[in-house]
């Protein structure tokens, strides 16, 4: 029975990882859209939707203890952090495929183009200017045509690093809360 109740909680936590997976997915195609079209909507859109996924990641976090609970699953704090940090890796390992998949298949090098397109423009450079950071402009200038070309596996393996970290790093908060949660009753 318990390895049985193990078993559905794994599902929950693949379930709750994939929709944040989707999530970040959905971010990342503001972002791409945003940058693409030069439209400030979108990129707008994508910050909004960060800030937004902090509350949600603390939700599921909840969620798996509340689920825990249901199915007599004593949760200590190791195996909190082991669940929470579970999902972040399922949401790491979804989102990172469908971004590897949009630059080795859809992108052929778009994105970065209208970046360049974007810091190449004359507003843009007068800002740096009057800002005294044309410094900084000329190493962001460099930085991007460096990651122009890389391949998309390493472009993938950048963006899957940066979930990892911040994943590991939110896993912790999200365990502490989900392992301190009380719920006032089981539904």
């Amino acid at each position: 029975m318990p390895n049985e109740n193990l078993s559905i909680l794994r599902k929950f936590i693949m379930e709750y990882g994939s929709i944040l997976g989707l999530c970040w997915t959905a971010i990342f195609a503001c972002y791409v859209i945003g940058f693409r079209s030069q439209n400030g909507f979108f990129m707008l859109l994508a910050i909004c939707g960060l800030i937004a996924l902090l509350p949600l990641e603390f939700y599921l976090g909840i969620r798996i203890k509340k689920r825990s609970l249901q199915l007599d699953i004593n949760l200590s704090f190791l195996f909190s952090f082991m669940n929470i940090l579970s999902m972040f890796m399922y949401a790491c390992l979804l989102s990172g495929c469908i971004e590897f998949i949009y630059f080795a298949y859809i992108d052929k090098g778009e994105l970065f183009n209208s970046i360049n397109t974007m810091l190449a423009s004359a507003d843009i450079k007068e800002l740096y200017r009057q800002t005294e950071l044309s410094v900084y402009y000329k190493q962001i200038t460099e930085m991007i045509q460096e990651l122009e070309l890389l391949s998309a596996f390493d472009k993938t393996m950048l963006l899957f690093n940066n979930s990892f970290l911040t994943s590991l790093i939110l896993s912790l908060p999200v365990a502490a809360t989900a392992y301190f949660y009380k719920p006032a009753t089981l539904k």
